[in-house]
């Protein structure tokens, strides 16, 4: 069971109401919204590193037919007889036989990145963002390549989600495990952690199995790969101080919230120039005296700002976080300062849930190094093997070996 001090600082930072429309389907605020929005952003941009992804969000309902010719018999998404739409359709539902489809329609092999909610049957309980009704957002990337292309392709879409797990400070490895074999010919799971050190699968990454493949049609390889909304919910677990959320530089609408007693247009200026320079930076108006200065700034950072900055005639004084503290500065930074300190609040936040991966993963006795004749052995609990691979030692007879995740299957 996870604790729900996560959602209380979500609800704190007015990301998320308190409450919900029902089990499993979250209440998001403007803030939320947006925060969601930086989260697809970063990706993108971490896409743009190698292709031009096209962005697409598909319809609420697809005919149930067309999705029980991919996927069978189905039980985990609902089904509704709309006979506007012309008899039954799965709401929500997986996107990759409709990526396809479009990506056939309108030629071209993709990646494709289809952006919205998925709307799944839950059995058992709900947590919000890490386990809902309602995923979302949930984005899925599809391609369609070559055979030849295939591995090297999914590599590159592991080297993006790394990337991704980098921006929001996450810990991350990736593992190629046969468990999924009937989905995927080729599987990787992205592997972070609870606060506690408990592994969790954050993303998926597949070169879709022959069934599949031929079942859509394709003509070609398919790459799968997925992630939601529930990297928020994990930088949310473990990215949190006494003052409330600390996001990551990446995701944080405000990176620099200033407060400011009486503004002759320098500070208006200041901020002009750091907009220039990337830096997202807001100004709040507060009184002079103490009390209503500190109620400001305690606003700011339950909000997530990784940076304050005090301007007064007597000083300038920034607050940093994790942990909070307060030191004077000359001036009115520099972008290029700026940038330096969001960049060392993002290492502190890094380097505090890596700790965590280690002490739950290696500590732990989860990841370990196996040789091959080890790992078949019976009574082994091999999951996956660490990629990219790198040999090492068997920890069990000290032949050249690799590391692996040892365990059952996780969520």
């Amino acid at each position: 069971m996870i604790s729900d001090g996560y959602l209380r600082t979500l609800e704190d930072a007015q990301f998320v109401l308190p409450g919900s429309y029902g089990r499993g389907i979250p209440v998001w605020q403007d803030a939320g919204l947006r925060l969601a929005r930086r989260l697809v952003s970063a990706f993108e941009s971490v896409l743009a590193q190698w292709w031009t992804p096209t962005i697409v969000e598909h319809p609420f309902l697809m005919p149930a037919a067309g999705y029980r010719d991919v996927f069978g018999d189905y039980t985990n998404v609902f089904e509704a007889l709309v006979p506007e739409a012309g008899g039954p359709c799965v709401l929500a539902p997986d996107n990759m036989a409709a990526s396809v489809g479009w990506l056939r329609e309108h030629g071209g092999e993709g990646p494709l990145v289809a952006v919205g909610g998925l709307l799944r049957e839950l059995a058992g309980g709900a947590q919000p963002l890490f386990r809902d009704r309602h995923i979302w957002p949930a984005v899925q990337v599809t391609q369609l390549v070559p055979q030849n292309r295939a591995v090297d392709e999914l590599e590159r879409h592991r080297l993006a989600i790394t990337r991704l797990h980098e921006l929001l400070c996450l810990p991350v490895m990736t593992v190629r495990t046969p468990a999924l074999a009937s989905y995927g010919r080729t599987t990787y799971l992205t592997v972070s952690c609870l606060p506690d050190g408990r592994p969790t699968v954050t993303a998926t990454l597949y070169v879709m199995s022959e069934r599949y493949r031929d079942r859509l049609g394709a003509g070609a390889e398919v790459i799968d790969v997925g992630f939601t909304g529930k990297l928020l919910a994990l930088v949310a677990m473990h990215h949190r101080d006494g003052s409330g959320l600390a996001l990551p530089s990446a995701l944080a609408d405000t990176q620099v919230g200033v407060l400011v007693d009486k503004d002759d247009g320098r500070i208006e200026r200041w901020r002009t120039r750091q907009a220039d320079e990337g830096v997202r930076v807001r100004p709040v108006a507060c009184g002079q005296k103490h009390g209503a200065r500190r109620r400001a700034e305690r606003r700011l950072r339950r909000h997530g700002v990784p940076l304050v900055l005090g301007v007064r005639d007597e000083g300038l004084r920034i607050a940093r976080r994790y942990p909070l503290h307060r030191s004077d500065v000359p001036g009115l930074p520099e972008p290029a300062a700026l940038r330096g300190e969001l960049a060392a609040h993002d290492d502190r936040l890094r380097r505090s849930a890596d700790r965590r991966f280690t002490a739950g993963l290696r500590q732990g006795g989860v990841l370990a190094a196996r040789c091959d004749g080890c790992a078949a052995a019976d009574g082994e609990r091999v999951f996956g093997w660490i990629v990219p691979a790198a040999r090492t030692p068997c920890d069990e007879c000290g032949a050249p070996g690799g590391e692996v995740l040892l365990g059952e299957r996780f969520y």
